[in-house]
């Protein structure tokens, strides 16, 4: 039997070229795998990075609310105090001008109030 070595030689070098193409497309496609992967896992950041904004904005904006009504309050606090200690000085004076009864009644009473806050 005799050996054509030049179809030998076709015959190799394709296999060759053949499994070098192979091993590239393999490369080829397990890049493209880890490339999803990491498309997969950015866009889950992303997604838990606006979540986490979301949450804090909103956590922000319960801490405003709650300071507004903290501050709103605490002017009405000071209204009622700057109220009671007029008062308190009102009944003074009327107490000082007509010494009554009643006068002393009233001026001990706002400015008892005066005192607790």
């Amino acid at each position: 039997m005799e050996i054509n070595y030049l179809k030998l030689y076709f015959a190799l070098t394709l296999t060759g070229l053949t499994i070098w193409g192979a091993d590239e497309s393999l490369d080829a496609y397990r890049a493209y795998v880890i490339e999803q992967k990491a498309l997969a896992y950015a866009k889950q950041l992303e997604i838990e990075t606006k979540s986490l904004s979301i949450r804090a904005q909103t956590r922000a904006l319960k801490l405003k609310s709650e300071l507004a009504e903290l501050s709103r309050k605490e002017r009405q606090l000071d209204a009622a105090r700057k109220t009671n200690r007029e008062i308190c000085t009102f009944w003074t004076n009327e107490y000082n001008e007509i010494k009554s009864d009643r006068n002393q009644a009233m001026m001990q009473g706002a400015c008892e109030r005066a005192r607790k806050n």
